[in-house]
């Protein structure tokens, strides 16, 4: 026996009448306000909460809360879009809530890319200033250079199991490609492993722990000699 089409219990034929009632009395804002309150804006809260688990927007960069009152207002902005006649309202606002989360994780997911990863290896000093730092660039660049190819020789001796040897591959690429970087953001370096990788932010972590700990010893070293004596 064919399952029972699970039935929409909260935009029915009422919201429709309602959003067309609102359409009608823009010369009765009172009148507006609590045909909206009472009829148009619950419909319209948990269909945003719906729809946010179902596309699921990893890359909008705001809380589940905040992220359903945005949709929620752009959905009571284009009330006066709908059409009756061109069907029920509840497919014409899901559908644009739809395009909207698609369009919204898209643009997000493409600043994404846009901004550089940021590797906050040291936070009690400002690394990358000093990568900027007119002298202090070249020699830096020697260093991480140096530091990246020790990591690439040791895997094995540093990481005691695949996950972990193939996080830290990753997170090496990245260094390694920094030239092509113009800024670094932390959480798009985690996003950014977490696709290559497949693995978890727990995964992720332990192994920049390891390889900012490492970091932090041979660049002490390397301050000790004057910048002079590479610590490899």
């Amino acid at each position: 026996m064919a399952r029972k089409k699970k039935s929409n219990n909260y935009f029915t034929k009422i919201t429709d009448i309602a959003i067309s009632a609102y359409n009608r009395s823009a010369e009765f804002p009172r009148k507006r306000e609590r045909i909206y309150k009472r009829f148009i804006y619950p419909a319209f809260l948990k269909m945003a909460e719906n729809l946010i688990n179902t596309v699921k927007p990893t890359y909008i960069d705001s809380s589940f809360v905040d992220l359903q009152t945005d949709l929620v207002t752009y959905l009571t902005e284009r009330l006066n879009k709908f059409n009756p006649e061109a069907g029920k309202a509840y497919s014409y606002y899901t559908r644009t809530s739809f395009n909207y989360l698609i369009a919204e994780n898209q643009k997000a997911y493409a600043k994404l890319k846009s901004n550089t990863l940021e590797l906050n290896i040291d936070e009690q000093r400002n690394i990358v200033t000093e990568i900027h730092n007119t002298d202090m660039a070249e020699t830096l660049r020697e260093f991480m250079d140096a530091y990246i190819e020790y990591c690439y020789n040791n895997l094995n001796y540093l990481f005691h199991n695949s996950t972990d040897i193939h996080v830290a591959d990753s997170v090496l690429h990245i260094f390694e490609t920094r030239e092509n970087i113009d800024d670094f953001n932390k959480k798009a370096l985690y996003i950014f492993i977490r696709e290559r990788t497949g693995y978890e932010t727990t995964n992720i972590t332990r192994v920049i722990k390891v390889l900012k700990q490492l970091y932090n010893n041979k660049f002490q070293e390397y301050e000790h000699t004057n910048f002079v004596n590479l610590p490899f």
